[in-house]
């Protein structure tokens, strides 16, 4: 199966991602938008897995950080529109420490340098190429993502868009 581990995106910010996708799809971005439900930052991507069990233990072993992201810009990775997050030492800690557990556990992933973002739009052509994705991002402003939980999710690619599955969910301590 194919898994990744993501942090979901709440409520209050999944309508602001969606109004952003709006204001890109109004302004004449065309694409393939990313489905509210689909929305999430993935943490570390580990492709094809037969046995989630290794994966869960790993995330088991690393304590989630209780901390908040800002949304910094929209951008273009290639052909993808996405939200970028704001660099947060605790995230980024934390991601560290997670793949240290993973490589203690033999599980692969993909060791792209880890860039937090939202996936907004797949295959995004901008309506002429001076196009500022900026024009768009004023649902974001000063809108912030809380850390509630990370999640082990499969995904299923046969469909017309992603189906995600969660497989596995955990929340930061709590203060005693």
């Amino acid at each position: 199966m194919r898994l990744f581990i993501a942090l979901p995106v709440s409520a209050d910010a999944r309508r602001a991602l969606g109004k952003t996708q709006d204001a890109l799809r109004q302004k004449g971005v065309k694409g393939r938008l990313s489905p509210p439900e689909n929305l999430h930052v993935t943490l570390c991507f580990l492709g094809n897995v037969k046995d989630p069990a290794p994966a869960i233990a790993a995330m088991k072993s690393v304590p989630v950080p209780k901390t908040a992201l800002r949304f910094d810009r929209l951008t273009l990775f290639g052909d993808v529109a996405v939200a970028l997050l704001k660099q947060d030492t605790a995230l980024s800690d934390y991601v560290r420490r997670l793949r240290v557990s993973l490589d203690d556990a033999g599980v692969g992933y993909d060791r792209q340098a880890f860039r937090p973002h939202v996936t907004l739009c797949r295959k995004t052509a901008l309506p002429y190429p001076s196009f500022r994705l900026s024009a768009a991002a004023k649902p974001l402003a000063g809108m912030s993502l809380s850390v509630f939980e990370t999640r082990l999710m499969a995904s299923d690619l046969t469909g017309p868009t992603p189906k995600y599955t969660v497989l596995f969910r955990k929340r930061p301590a709590r203060k005693k």
